[in-house]
This record gives C-alpha cells, structure tokens and sequence, in this order.
C-alpha cells in the first residue's frame, strides 16, 4: 500500500534532525541569508522609483494615519502597510485627497507624496521593510526543502534562491508579487504539514498563512484550489483503506479534509478582515469611495458583478477588498511585447517564453536534469512529488489564461516549488554519480555566476541563452526590463559624459519626478501621455543629442498599435550607449518627425476641445506634412474635418489613415 499523507516519513535520507542542528550548516545558511540581504539593501539604493512604488506607499501611508482603505483598493493592504511601518516616526508633508476617482488621486497623491519629501529615504526605509518578506521566503524555502528531503537538497535550494535574479530584481519593491509567493508557498506546505500529521498548532498555522496570502494580493485567493487538490491527492490510499472499512474510512477522510479546509478559510477570513481593521467601509467618517461600488462592478461580466454586490449587501467581505476583485475580474484586453514584437492582446506562450527568458542558463539546465533523477519517480516521493507539481500546474494554467502579461514577476509564484524539486533532483544525481556531483557543483557556480554579473541591475536579467542582460530589451519590455527604474544610472551616466542639454523618453515620466534626480533633460512624449492625450510640449523634426529613451516606450508595448509608437525607427537604429540595460542612448542629430508629427497631433486635439478648428487643423496638416506615412496623424485631421462638416474630405482621410495603419501592421 501506497504511504499516506497522514504518516511521518520514515525514509533516513529524508529525515535527520542532527543534520539542520549541524554547526556548519547553520553558518552556511546565515551567510546565504546574509548575501541575499545585501544583495537587496546594495541594489534597492541604486535603484529609481518603479511605477506603481509611489501610489502602494502612499496608500500604506494613508492606512496608518487616516485608516483609509479606499486609496489603492486594487491590491489589500498588508505589504503596503509594512513598506509605510518604517515612516511613522518621521515628520512628512502628506497631500490631501482630493474627492475624484481612487485610479486618478492614489497616482497623482503617490508622486505629490514621495517627492515632496525626500524620495530616496523613504524608498530605502520601506524597501528594506519590504525585503523581509524575500527573506522570509528564502528561509521557509530552506526549512521546507529541509523538512521534506534533508539538509543536502535545502541548501541547495537555498543556494539557488538566493541568487535566483528574478527575487533579487523584485524583492525590494514595494510591490505585491513576492509576499503573495511567499504567502502560496507557505500556505500549500504547511497544509502538508498538518495533513501528514494533524494537530490544532498547525491548522492555526495553516490558517494563518493563508490569511497572509490573501492580505497581499487578491490573486492569492488560487491558494484554495491549491489546497483542495493537495487535498485530495491522497485519495487513492484512503480509498484502499475504506474498502476493508465498509466505506466508513473513506466518509471519515473526506469529512477530515473539507472540515481542515473550512477552518483554514474562517482563519484567513478572520485575519483579512483584521488588515482592514475589522470595518467593513473603505473611507473613514462615512466619505463614499468613487466611482460607488455599484457602478465600478460593471466593469465585471453581469454574474460576477451581481454576486459581488450580494457579497456587499451583506457585508462578508470589506469594502477595499470587494473593489479589489471587481479590478482584477474585469474582463481586459492587456498588450504584450515579446520577442521585439507587440501583440494587442496576450498570448498564451507569453509565460513560458518569459521563463525560459528571465531563469538563468543553469537553472533551466537544472530543470532538464530533473526528469533523469530515479528518486522523482519513486513511490514514497509521489505526495512530495505532487505537493510541488499541483501549485505549479494550477498557478501556470491561470497565468497562461489570465489575458494578463505584465512580466516575470507575475510568474514568481512557480519559483519556489520549482527550486524545491530541481534541488532535490540534482542531489539525488550528484549522490549517485560522481560526474553527475561535478555536473551539478558546475551550474550551481554557473547559476550564482550569472546573477552577479547581472549586479545591481536585476530587473533587465536574460540569461546566456538570449545575449545576457544587454539583450534584454530587444526580447521583451514592460516589467521585464524597464519599469522606471534607471533614473540614478542615468544622472550617472550624465555626469560622467558631463551633458547638460539632452532629451528624455521617460516611461515613469507621469508617476515620477526627474527633477529629483537632478536630470536636466527636455521630456519627450510617452505612451501614457498619448493614452491620456495630455498636452505635449511641440518636439522639432530633427533633435540634437544625447536622447534616452526607455526601452518600454521603445517596445512599443503600450502605444495603441505599431503604427501609432512614434519611436517605432529607433528599433533599427543602434544605440550609443546602454544605461543600467534598461535605457537607450541616442547621439548627434537624430530624426524625431515621428514623435514631432505626435506632439503636433496632441496639439490638434487641445485647440479642438476648444473649439478653435482653424488652428487645431493647422496643427494636424502640419503634422501630416512632416509625417505622411504616419496613420494616426490622418486619423486626427479626420476627426477634425468631420467636426467642421467638411464630410468627404474627412471620409478620405479616414480611409488612407486606415491603408496606412494596414500597411504598417503588414510590415510589422
């Protein structure tokens, strides 16, 4: 008969308490601990403000002192209350909140809130708050490694955490993605842990982890399909036991199972509800969120949105926490940019090929040696086998599906359990053959080696495979390479070559502040700023060095189309120079008709909402002049065309604006 999950391993090789009491190996994991922090504290200094860093301090901030959760709803409050923990004893001008739509004011009170203090000591105190959690994850990733196949394996593990360059490029954020790891890893072993020998202590301690996934982030609610197959993976033993018990064995499992996992959800509702405070309203002093609950739920599809509304009426869940999951079940159609090319909406492979992407030469080496370990396919092994596959599966399934590519960092989740299998397998083969130890000692070195070289600059990591980090930007955007983090490795890189007249495509231009960092360059435009059709200084068609542009606005990944990114030729220009990988550097005299022809569209759009025609079809046949393959700026003149009457002029435009954007696509 199969082992069961409810009895103790008696395996020696798995288990040997003198082994983690062993001196050296305590040493060995203070120091991995001790790399690992500072790795984090060295690089989180080097580092601008990523995009949304801003708005989650501002939000924790706003927690503390005001206790209100309508400020970024969009993710519960847990990380960003801890990032805000280390400012409470320092003296900050906070903004007021202005009544508007939470999106607008926890953006615009985010940058207000970090640059009318000093940016850099509030990022370094609440990056180092936030690092706890990847050190806490890299400590539980040893222990349960250790638990489950002994101190060889977890140190290991250890080994390939802490220099796994994806939790070194996010694991001092200020963002949700590690903590909800930390959180769905902690959750899924320590239900194993009680199921393989149940007490009270541990189903607390289950609960408890799973109440910290959910006050992370919302997608954290995956960790209760998790469990519930974990859950049922022992069914076939249980089975065999009931058959002798006339059934009544099985009944008994089953009530076990499902009364655990009741008591895990009221547990982790419990303390959810304690990270709001135990309110049910997301405002303090009766102020009503805006939009009401009511109207952003039709963002939903009608069933979702009607039983989320009953969740409200009742009162089951808090409000914040409702808004959350009403953002984050909206139907959404997300662009993604991989390989050099843009797609509108994402793809399925998206994931896969970011992994083998952003995982180090030696870990995906790792990964294809795994299979010809005998261990994996041993029957003792098959629950740890499946405690480590279940949550990849599920995780990588609702990845793959989400519609939802933002970067690696949403793949973070699979890390932990992927590390806990390939280092098991890989010392199951060093242990067998000595080659096999040479093979596994070498991408180990290899492993850490490639993460160093990728020091201090993480967030931009592609392995050997794809052309190293340099190459980063030709293969992917967004997250994966350039999320605003390279201003300080651009005023550098200004000092050095002594610049004092430049231009700048900031992709983190609407949430940050490059004046802060002593940037003396003139702003070009960004995707965002289009999206929003904000004004825009008028740019001249031929501009004179050094221009940066980030490599998101480059990427194209956020313009509405190809056709429409004005930066579009710089793909197939060489750059100059390369700054923290992530910035792109332009010399000498550079043709911007492109990204001229759009600040004279912008232009058009302002006078016409003015109602000054006249000049606003000034501007769009300017820009049509300077630019006359460009769709969108036909596109503009038709739209204004239209609004003076002149119909079949504009009917023209409209149809050549559509040949051309035809035509891009076809050429991209």
């Amino acid at each position: 008969m199969s082992r069961s999950l409810l009895e103790p391993v008696s395996d020696p090789f798995i288990q040997n308490p003198d082994r983690l009491r062993s001196a050296r190996l305590i040493i060995g994991v203070v120091v991995l601990l001790s790399v690992m922090a500072a790795e984090l504290a060295l690089s989180a200094r080097q580092q601008s403000q990523t995009f949304d860093e801003a708005c989650h301090l501002f939000a924790g901030y706003r927690y503390w002192k005001n206790v209100d959760f309508g400020i970024n709803p969009e993710h519960p409050p847990l990380v960003k209350l801890v990032a805000a923990t280390p400012l409470l004893p320092l003296r900050l001008r906070v903004p007021t909140v202005p009544i508007g739509d939470f999106k607008a004011v926890e953006f615009s009170g985010g940058r207000e809130f970090l640059y009318a203090n000093s940016a850099s000591t509030l990022l370094w105190r609440s990056r180092l708050a936030v690092s706890l959690f990847t050190l806490a994850l890299a400590f539980s990733v040893f222990l349960v490694t250790n638990s489950l196949f002994g101190a060889g394996p977890a140190f290991l593990a250890l080994l390939l955490f802490v220099f796994e360059p994806n939790f070194l490029a996010h694991g001092t954020l200020l963002t949700t993605d590690v903590a909800v790891t930390l959180g769905l890893f902690l959750g899924v072993s320590s239900f194993y842990f009680y199921l393989r020998k149940p007490s009270a202590l541990r189903l607390i301690a289950a609960g408890l982890a799973a109440g910290l996934c959910l006050g992370v982030k919302h997608s954290g609610i995956l960790l209760f399909p998790m469990l519930m197959v974990v859950a049922l993976a022992d069914f076939p033993a249980v089975r065999d036991a009931a058959r002798e018990n006339l059934g009544r064995g099985l009944v008994k499992w089953a009530v076990h199972r499902f009364a655990s996992l009741f008591a895990i959800a009221a547990i982790s509702l419990l303390l959810l509800w304690s990270f709001y405070g135990f309110r049910y309203a997301a405002r303090p002093a009766g102020v009503p969120m805006t939009p009401p609950l009511s109207e952003f739920a039709l963002r939903m599809s009608p069933g979702p949105s009607a039983m989320l509304l009953k969740v409200a009426h009742w009162h089951l869940l808090p409000e914040s926490y409702l808004y959350g999951l009403a953002d984050i079940a909206a139907p959404q159609v997300h662009p993604m940019s991989i390989f050099g090319k843009t797609y509108p909406t994402a793809k399925w492979f998206y994931f896969p090929a970011v992994f083998l992407i952003k995982s180090t030469a030696a870990f995906l080496l790792f990964c294809a040696l795994a299979p010809f370990a005998s261990a994996l396919w041993r029957k003792p092994f098959r629950r740890e086998m499946l405690l480590l596959l279940i949550p990849i599966a599920i995780y990588l399934a609702v990845a793959m599906s989400s519609g939802i590519n933002y970067g690696v960092r949403h793949l973070l989740p699979i890390y932990p359990f992927l590390i806990v299998l390939v280092a098991f397998a890989a010392w199951q083969l060093a242990t067998q053959l000595r080659a096999l130890a040479a093979v596994v000692a070498l991408l180990a070195l290899l492993h850490v080696a490639s993460s160093l070289r990728t020091f201090p600059n993480y967030i931009p990591y592609a392995n050997e495979f794809w052309g190293g980090p340099a190459n980063a930007h030709r293969v992917l955007a967004d997250s994966n390479v350039d999320w605003g983090q390279g201003l300080i490795a651009t005023k550098t890189y200004i000092n050095q070559h002594q610049i004092k007249n430049c231009w700048f495509a900031y992709f983190g231009s609407l949430v940050s502040d490059t004046s802060y960092y002593g940037i003396p360059c003139r702003p070009l435009p960004t995707a965002f700023a289009s999206l929003l059709q904000l004004p825009m200084p008028i740019v001249p068609q031929q501009i004179d060095g050094p221009v940066f542009i980030s490599a998101t606005e480059i990427s194209g990944t956020y313009w509405t189309a190809d056709w429409a990114n004005p930066y579009l030729p710089f793909q197939q220009i060489p750059p100059s120079a390369l700054i923290a990988n992530s910035i792109l550097v332009y010399d000498g005299a550079v043709d911007a008709s492109q990204v001229s022809a759009l600040t004279h569209e912008s232009a058009a759009i302002q006078f016409a909402r003015a109602n000054l025609f006249d000049r606003a079809l000034a501007e769009a046949d300017f820009a049509t002049s300077i630019a006359p393959n460009r769709a969108l700026s036909h596109a503009v003149r038709s739209s204004i065309l239209a609004a003076i009457g002149r119909s079949a002029e504009a009917q023209s435009e409209l149809t050549l604006a559509h040949s051309l954007a035809s035509a891009a696509r076809a050429t991209h």
